[in-house]
């Protein structure tokens, strides 16, 4: 089964439906390792396996927000962490370190931070599995991720914009953990009349872990279907557009 816009943008990688369920499947693979970004989304969006987790297999701390297993527990230590941790709150620290300084204080990050959203209590199950596997066994698709190249992105995001009524960006690109980028953002995104694609895998850590051109495009499920929906309306019927599209994705020649 060939995905609709896998066929027309050309994407190596396969769109993934996240949903939720009790158990663990036993046709799914699941992960190993301290991230678990590699061993879920990306092994799912580049070979089509289903792979899913419950909070036992995920123990990086940011996938318990980023992948709805109950939140972060102390927002404050996290804040610390990602500008700089006081003095005599160091020997405290998992880390022992002086911060991470991507904001300049810990006021700014709990600004940046506070808006994401902490689902479940760490009880259920986090599945990854093809779209269109997943919507032909009537699966509760919450989030759709991609993972994908500058053109693909560029793509997307317009059709994204294609049907939308309101002003502004139709992605947005907020910080975060991968996790939360691709799943805990989107899904906050769903509840909103107004909702917005996610751009991500910004996370410098979990970056080692894709090619150096990929990220990652997320859509909570209703925004997906009306992306599907608006193709054929669309500048992806349009000829000039596709022959701009096969230009961008040529090889890029070697330099002399």
């Amino acid at each position: 089964m060939t995905n609709i816009l896998c066929e027309i943008l050309g994407m190596e990688n396969r769109p993934v439906a996240i949903y939720r369920q009790p158990d663990l499947p036993d046709d799914a693979r699941i992960p190993s390792g301290h991230c678990t970004v590699p061993s879920l989304f990306v092994h799912c969006a580049r070979f089509g396996r289903k792979c899913a987790s419950d909070s036992n297999h995920s123990p990086c701390h940011g996938s318990k927000s980023g992948f709805g297993f109950g939140g972060i527990s102390n927002r404050q230590n996290s804040a610390w962490s990602l500008s700089t941790v006081p003095e005599k709150e160091r020997a405290t620290q998992k880390h022992k370190s002086s911060g991470q300084s991507y904001f300049k204080t810990p006021e700014i990050a709990l600004i940046q931070i506070g808006p994401i959203k902490d689902y479940g209590d760490g009880t259920d199950v986090i599945v990854f599995q093809d779209v269109d596997e997943a919507e032909a066994e009537g699966k509760p698709i919450e989030v759709v991720a991609f993972l994908v190249d500058p053109t693909s992105l560029s793509a997307l995001t317009q059709l994204a914009s294609f049907s939308k009524e309101t002003p502004g960006p139709a992605a947005v690109m907020p910080y975060g953990h991968a996790c939360q980028q691709i799943y805990a953002i989107p899904r906050a995104e769903g509840e909103s009349d107004d909702p917005h694609a996610v751009v991500g895998m910004t996370d410098m850590y979990a970056r080692r872990f894709i090619r150096r051109e990929e990220m990652s495009f997320a859509v909570p499920y209703k925004l997906y279907r009306r992306m599907i929906e608006d193709i054929d309306a669309s500048f992806l019927r349009k000829e000039k557009y596709l022959d701009n599209l096969s230009l961008c994705k040529r090889p890029t020649p070697k330099r002399n």
